[in-house]
């Protein structure tokens, strides 16, 4: 059968950053019926390889690496090569972002070869043959400039600067929204360049010549800047005037937290209920929205539905709108009439609810990216009751190794 055979496999899933799989001396593979990878970089043996592509194997890389290299492998997490590192003759495997500076641009230059998951930054003036063996994303910086990787706040910046420095280049966003900041940064004649910025609008009239830019990113004045948020009452100790970077979600209940805002700007989108909709229009407005009727029931994973839940929700006049990643199993003894609650329902995933349900849903489903099925017809193909199948596809069964790194060796 196979979806019993599907739940029965004895299978290997690795989840990381760099799988290195040069040798299987131990015949690891051969355990395992199937085998799962997903990764940025595979580096691969051209046997090994072999194995993998002959059991089927399902690869999901970014980039393949396939080496009769019989050498010594060197792991780097990342960070800053300096004065005398020097890696002749390796194989080197990073697997996040590295920053060459001084004669640290020599570093690679005699390697055998060198992977790269993240970035690697160099100084403009880094001859290329340098840089020849490194395959991965490279960028250069200017010479001269004082580097941060990664995100900053502007008061962050001051603190981690030397004092002499004059030129700062950021490989990221650099927030520039405290007044007293950006006077510090002027007094002392700085000069930063970033991928983006945030920074008020009245602000980048006076600053703006600080910083170097193609995407200032500009706040409207009196507006507090947040993340992604759930807006709910603990919304009023932002202020009144809110700019919310992400995703917003609210539900209906939190729907009078609105009268306490004066202004709400969303850069992402908006989940709304639709009771609430036209209150939010009048003091906000996203770059995209989401209305759901009822309550919005978000599930990473799953989550089963009994007849007495369903009907208990149908009785009182309760409906809920579905958004699935993983899967959601009905009960049974669940009934067209049960299925009143559900006000429309979206999955990545699969569905598990008896026939006469799943007829009733109709019109309320959305998006479908897996399968809907009938539980008495998955019961019969699987051989197994609903309780059984509900713990073999959670895992308490489950038949196989599952494997979270950053660098995965199989050497």
């Amino acid at each position: 059968m196979l979806l019993e055979g599907l739940l029965n496999q004895n299978r290997l899933n690795i989840n990381c950053s760099i799988a290195c799989m040069i040798h299987d001396r131990e015949d690891l593979l051969e355990r395992y019926d199937s085998v799962n990878l997903n990764c940025e970089v595979l580096i691969t043996s051209e046997a090994v390889y072999a194995k993998l592509l002959g059991k089927g194997a399902n690869i999901n890389a970014g980039n393949v690496v396939v080496t009769d290299y019989e050498g010594e492998f060197v792991q780097l997490s990342g960070g800053t090569l300096e004065d005398g590192a020097d890696y002749s003759g390796k194989f080197v495997i990073v697997s996040g972002d590295l920053l060459l500076k001084g004669r640290g641009v020599h570093a690679f230059e005699n390697a055998e070869s060198v992977v790269v998951a993240g970035t690697v930054y160099y100084p403009e003036s880094c001859g290329q043959s340098l840089l020849s063996r490194v395959q991965g994303e490279k960028r250069p910086y200017p010479d001269g400039a004082y580097v941060l990787l990664g995100d900053r706040e502007l008061p962050r910046i001051l603190a981690e600067i030397p004092s002499d420095a004059r030129s700062v280049w950021v490989a990221g966003e650099v927030s520039a929204l405290e007044e007293s900041a950006l006077e510090l940064a002027k007094a002392r004649e700085l000069r930063i360049a970033c991928d983006r910025l945030l920074i008020y609008a009245k602000a980048q009239e006076v600053y703006g010549n600080l910083f170097g830019t193609s995407a200032p990113e500009l706040v409207p004045e009196g507006f507090t800047v947040t993340g992604p948020l759930t807006l709910d009452e603990t919304a009023a100790l932002y202020g009144e005037k809110l700019y919310v970077r992400g995703a917003l979600f609210m539900e209906e209940k939190a729907c009078g937290c609105l009268q306490e805002l004066q202004a709400i700007l969303v850069k992402g989108c908006a989940s709304l209920p639709s009771s609430c909709a036209k209150a939010f229009r009048a003091i906000g407005r996203a770059d995209s929205y989401r209305i759901y009727e009822g309550n919005l029931v978000r599930i990473n994973g799953w989550e089963y539905f009994s007849h007495e839940r369903l009907k208990t929700m149908v009785d009182r006049g309760e409906k809920i709108t579905l958004e699935i990643n993983g899967f959601a199993v009905f009960g049974e003894d669940v009934t067209a009439e049960d299925m009143g609650a559900i006000a429309a329902l979206n999955c990545n995933g699969f569905l598990i609810l008896p026939g006469e349900a799943q007829g009733a849903l109709g019109g309320k489903m959305g998006e479908i990216n897996g399968f809907t099925m009938d539980s008495a017809a998955v019961q019969q193909m699987a051989g197994l009751s609903l309780e059984e199948l509900i713990q073999k596809t959670i895992g308490k069964n489950f038949q196989g190794s599952n494997v979270n790194a950053e660098i995965y060796f199989l050497p």
